[in-house]
């Protein structure tokens, strides 16, 4: 499978793919467009960059990623991901995560 060829599937902002899941962790393809809003998950969360350009927001910290950079966020930290422009994004969590968006 070539994850370029599915991330040409990918036509709308944040839509993703579910590739598979490997010891209870789920590995997604997501096409990241545009501000995200600030979340935080009760684990960690594995971000690799595969296409395009993309930060990672941490409170006051930014994690900038090009292409084949990665990012773990930690459990509990409130991020949000910006992307500029249309980006391709592999992500990996454990499957029964739960996800909290916070109120601005």
């Amino acid at each position: 499978m070539n994850l370029l060829e599915i991330g040409k599937k990918l036509d709308r902002p944040w839509m993703q793919d579910i590739l598979g899941h490997v010891n209870g962790i789920v590995i997604r393809l997501v096409k990241y467009y545009g501000e995200y809003p600030f979340h935080r998950h009760d684990g960690e969360q594995f971000v690799l960059l595969i296409e395009g350009d993309i930060d990672i927001q941490e409170e006051e910290k930014v994690y900038h990623l090009k292409p084949l950079d990665f990012h773990v966020v930690l459990s509990n930290v409130w991020h949000r991901p910006i992307a500029k422009k249309p980006s391709l994004v592999l992500v990996a969590w454990k499957r029964k995560i739960k996800t909290e968006i916070r109120s601005e």
